[in-house]
């Protein structure tokens, strides 16, 4: 594929395997990948967790190096070059734009931009040139001049764009791009790459997300640490690869209640509150009769000494001292004759 006249390779990779030692367990993370992309591909690389996904993104950006294998970037082998050698193909070759944006927060979306041409050594007159083209490219030329809190979601993640495109790279790596954004701000992320992808640029988006993998051209997808399919996205699409998923977790669905059923029994316990009869507390309502019929005679007796004491004797002893005197207010109910000086306490 690579001698089909402009579409000559870009990436090649011959059984790359890395290998972490973690006590006295080695893990594979890549277990022997060959993979060739195209220059002005767009390629997804798909998988569960753990497969393998990010060591391999690690190991095409040059963040990392192999522990063994061949990999060829643009012409040149770079699985064996010295970390300064590496940190210079980055700034060269390669574009960066991560899920959670990497901007700096005091610095303006124009600034943020600039900095892969600050460590490539550009002059600051041409660096603010070639920010200001990058930003009117994702169509943040209104929006230069502001910070990253002043500034949308999605509007961070197109000055990331723009600040991975400044440099022009070969090759254009995305890892989870619309992780954090909403469904329509990710539409309109995905709608910048696919406008990059026509100009030419080569894309690498690392996702989890079928409508996003299904925006490219090619679908790669890696289980424990080796290549399980590469194919177009119209025959991964004809494949219906995502009813795998769908039949696994159809799978699973019946596997539940299969188990509910079981469960179901458990609740037979049930006939326990049966067993625990509320009427045999009937006895209980038995006392409060009693204690209904023994208080009224009680009350019967207090009844009689304060209703004769109040209302007989007072109006009597009211009566003798009106000619002489004003009526006294002991009693509450009486209306005053005359205007108390004390206010009628």
């Amino acid at each position: 594929m690579s001698g089909n006249g402009q579409m000559e390779s870009i990436i090649v990779t011959r059984d790359l395997r890395k290998e972490y030692v973690m006590g006295t367990e080695t893990v594979h993370a890549l277990a022997g990948v060959d993979i060739e992309i195209l220059r002005n591909q767009y390629v997804s690389i798909m998988g569960p967790s753990g497969s393998g996904k990010s060591t391999l993104m690690n190991m095409i950006g040059c963040l990392d190096s192999p522990t063994s294998g061949e990999y060829v970037l643009n012409g040149q082998a770079v699985q064996d070059l010295s970390d300064d050698n590496l940190a210079r193909i980055r700034n060269r070759e390669i574009g960066f734009v991560f899920q959670t944006f990497n901007l700096l927060p005091r610095a303006t979306a124009l600034h943020n931009v600039e900095l892969p041409l600050i460590y490539a050594g550009v002059s600051s007159r041409d660096r603010q040139k070639r920010a200001a083209q990058a930003l009117e490219i994702v169509q943040l030329a209104d929006r230069m001049d502001h910070k990253p809190n002043e500034l949308s979601g999605g509007q961070r993640q197109r000055v990331a764009i723009a600040r991975a495109l400044v440099n022009d790279p070969s090759i254009l790596l995305a890892d989870e791009p619309t992780g954090n954004l909403d469904s329509s701000t990710s539409e309109e992320i995905m709608d910048v790459f696919d406008t990059l992808h026509e100009n030419g640029q080569t894309i690498i988006m690392v996702t989890h997300e079928y409508d996003i993998a299904a925006r490219s051209q090619r679908v790669i997808t890696l289980v424990d640490g080796k290549v399980e399919a590469q194919m177009s996205v119209d025959y991964y699409l004809a494949r219906g690869l995502k009813q795998p998923t769908a039949a696994s977790v159809a799978a699973s669905r019946p596997a539940s209640p299969e188990a509910e059923p079981a469960r179901a029994p458990e609740p037979g316990p049930a006939p326990e509150p049966e067993t625990a009869p509320a009427p045999e507390a009937a006895p209980e309502p038995t006392p409060p009769r009693e204690v209904a019929t023994s208080p009224p005679p009680e009350i019967a007796p207090s009844v009689p000494p304060p209703t004769a004491t109040p209302v007989d004797p007072a109006p009597p002893e009211a009566t003798p001292p009106a000619p002489g005197t004003p009526r006294p207010i002991s009693n509450p109910w009486a209306p005053p004759t005359t205007p108390p000086a004390d206010g009628g306490r």
